[in-house]
């Protein structure tokens, strides 16, 4: 599966069923992972409390929506450059059977994510698509 970030309102996220409704272009280039523990794994890096959860589960019209939290998306958001080459790599490591990702994608998807959480608007929220791509 694909986790497809995006920034969008809470009611914008639940209507995304698959890429083709992100309400604006994708927050950084999808990661390909085999589960959602990832996701939960980047949260425990961070030092969030709150992990990641569903926000809508899937359907037999969509994929499930993620929503990543706030705090998670306020400590990406004031990464620096240095800190998002050393998550990476911690995350790299510490998920190393749930993402297919090598390092130069993760990073690149961390500063990604920092750029387009800073230019996000106040109402904007941080989620997760975890789409199946056939191919």
């Amino acid at each position: 599966m694909e986790a497809v970030f995006f920034l969008a309102s809470r009611a914008g996220a639940r209507g995304v069923a698959s890429s083709d409704d992100l309400p604006d272009d994708a927050a950084a280039s999808p990661l390909r992972m085999q589960d959602p523990s990832p996701l939960a794994g980047l949260a425990h890096l961070l030092g969030v409390g709150r992990r990641p959860r569903p926000l809508r589960d899937a359907t037999c019209r969509s994929f499930p929506v993620w929503d990543l939290g706030g705090e998670l998306a306020a400590r990406i958001a004031g990464l620096g450059d240095a800190e998002i080459d050393d998550l990476a790599e911690a995350w790299q490591k510490h998920d190393e059977t749930g993402l297919d990702a090598d390092l130069y994608e993760l990073a690149e998807c961390l500063a990604d994510l920092r750029d387009a959480l800073q230019r996000g608007g106040p109402d904007e929220a941080l989620f997760a698509l975890l789409e199946e791509r056939v191919g």
